[in-house]
Order: C-alpha cells, then sequence, then structure tokens
C-alpha cells in the first residue's frame, strides 16, 4: 500500500504528515494554516485582541528581595557574605 504524501503547493517538496507540510508553509512561504485563519477571525468577530501569556517564571524570592534591581558588584558580595 503506498504512503501519501503531502506536496506543497508553492515549491515541489512533500512531507508524509499534513502537519509537516502546514508548518513548512507558514516558516517558508509565509502561508496561514486554516486553523491559524480561524482563531484570528473569531477573535475579530468577539471584538477582543488576540493576545499572547507571557511566558516565564512567575514573580518569585528575586522579585520580593529586590535582587532585580541590585548590580552585579552587589549580587556578587550578597553571596559571598551568604556562603559565610
Amino acid at each position: 500500500m503506498p504512503r501519501k504524501t503531502f506536496k506543497c503547493s508553492k515549491c515541489d517538496r512533500s512531507f508524509k504528515m499534513a502537519g509537516h507540510l502546514a508548518r513548512h508553509q507558514g516558516a517558508t512561504h509565509g502561508m496561514k494554516t486554516k486553523k491559524e485563519t480561524t482563531t484570528v477571525k473569531k477573535a475579530k468577530h468577539r471584538g477582543k485582541k488576540r493576545t499572547m501569556k507571557k511566558a516565564g517564571r512567575p514573580k518569585g524570592a528575586a522579585s520580593r528581595l529586590g535582587l532585580k534591581t541590585m548590580s552585579l558588584e552587589q549580587l556578587t558580595q550578597l553571596i559571598d557574605a551568604a556562603r559565610g
């Protein structure tokens, strides 16, 4: 039984999986997949802006202790003092 291949309509590349073709078309040719297009349309229809959640760590000890505002020299002194 021959395997189905998914061929790119813009170039001569072919893929064994539809998801790989979609990724190629988005990255190489700037084409949007149906799912991306639908999501944007739904967001516009609802009158909401589509936002991405900010990646990163939640605020923790570094923020609470003010370590983010310290200079490198101050941090080095703090570490040396903690080592004893």
